[in-house]
């Protein structure tokens, strides 16, 4: 059992540090002890496909197994339902906390109004520049339709995704309660902000990130070409930040699947992404690209700068991420700061490509191809936010739900979790 409690321990350490961790362990330890304990489960995981060499796919499990796992998957996120109605009603008005979720419907209202969405907001005094993809926003039609509150949807994508994590890990022949565990492991994250961060997490839609995100690595975990082909269009058409990771994919893809496979996937992403933004939205103002990341570094800016008369930097303050340690120790103004930021963030991007196709071709038909993209996809999550120039705290979901993944592989592996529940 000491897996078990090292891999939930690891995990509960990185969602204590996001939520909570600078009260006990300091404005450096935190971000420090948070990094390294994301590292310690990737690097646990990579220790471990390399030690298990390549895998076949799982047979599909019997229906009935399937449909218990996925039960168990969403009965955990239900878990969740109280605290979240809680908290909606408690921050009953996240526009005035933070633009996010305003930022969202408005796309969305302008959309099915037949209005061009992508100008700037006119609620608000800085008019922010609405720098959404389509699909943060298009969801928003099942909250219209239904007329909740906007943050159900991201709750209910949640809850489908837990639920797909559920059917897969069920298909094997391990433990229940190890099962049960690994299952778990993202509705942990949720409880943590639901009960130490609940307005970040009150605020955002990032729990529909964070589902799209789960898709695709199961779709990885599992080698199932489809959920890849699903989770590649849902996390590219809702945020940019995967762009990164998709070199090290292509590469590693292009060397391990059939040619009428990789072109069937790429077709269909390349088709998606035509239909829900080049077509609809970039070609009509092509500057909403260039207008969009103007923006977000003029943020970024700002944030670095300081608000009020004490300047304080509210991202900063958690400590969740390096940027504060990076102000003290970069030359220059502001700007030049955030610049020279960036260019190391993106040296990070560029490297951890390097190092992950070295280590394949190094490794290659002793590591599982498909599971080492997995765990280097979150590797660029972790390298991409704890170095980012601006980071609010709800962005670690995605990086929190990643890990839970991840964590709850590591307690597949090992003897006897080869099989198929019946």
């Amino acid at each position: 059992m000491i897996k078990p409690i090292l891999v939930t321990a690891l995990f509960i350490l990185s969602c204590f540090c996001v939520v909570n961790g600078r009260e006990y362990l300091g404005t450096d330890g935190n971000p420090i002890t948070l990094f390294l304990s994301l590292l310690a489960i990737a690097g646990w995981y990579i220790y471990i496909l390399r030690r298990e060499g390549v895998t076949q796919p799982l047979l599909p499990a019997r229906l009935p197994a399937a449909i218990t796992g996925a039960l168990v998957g969403m009965a955990g996120v239900g878990i969740t339902v109280p605290s979240f109605d809680r908290l909606f009603e408690q921050y009953n008005n996240p526009g005035a906390l933070s633009d996010v979720i305003t930022q969202l419907d408005v796309l969305y209202t302008r959309y099915t109004s037949g209005v061009f969405p992508y100008y700037p907001l006119e609620e608000y005094s800085w008019h922010p520049y609405p720098v959404y993809m389509p699909l943060n926003w298009l969801p928003l039609a099942i909250s219209h339709l239904l007329k909740v509150d906007n943050r159900w949807v991201g709750i209910l994508l949640m809850l489908l995704a837990n639920g797909l994590w559920g059917a897969y890990i069920w298909r094997h022949a391990v433990n229940i309660a190890i099962k049960i565990i690994a299952i778990l492991l993202p509705v942990v994250m949720l409880l943590f902000y639901t009960n130490w961060a609940g307005m970040d997490i009150s605020v955002s839609l990032e729990t529909m990130i964070a589902a799209y995100y789960i898709v695709l690595a199961i779709g990885l975990a599992s080698k199932n070409i489809y959920l890849i082909t699903v989770g590649l269009i849902l996390c590219l058409l809702s945020r940019y930040t995967m762009i990164f990771w998709l070199p090290l994919f292509a590469i590693i893809y292009w060397q391990n699947l059939p040619r009428k496979a990789n072109i069937g996937m790429w077709a269909a992403v390349a088709l998606a992404f035509l239909v829900f933004y080049i077509l609809p939205f970039y070609i009509k103002d092509p500057s909403i690209l260039k207008d969009g990341v103007a923006y977000h570094n003029h943020c970024a800016i700002e944030e670095w700068k300081g608000y009020g008369e004490e300047r304080i930097s509210y991202t900063f303050v958690p400590s969740i991420y390096f940027a504060s340690q990076f102000r003290n120790w970069l030359p220059g103004a502001v700007e030049q700061q955030v610049f020279i930021m960036r260019a190391i963030q993106a040296s990070f991007m560029i490297l951890l490509n390097i190092a992950g196709l070295v280590y394949y071709r190094k490794n290659k038909g002793r590591i599982d191809y498909a599971k080492f993209c997995l765990v280097m996809l979150f590797l660029f999550l972790v390298f991409f936010y704890m170095f980012s120039p601006l980071l609010y705290k709800y962005y670690h979901i995605v990086t929190l739900s990643m890990a839970a993944i991840i964590g709850g592989l590591i307690l597949l592996s090992g003897k006897g979790r080869v099989g198929h529940s019946k």
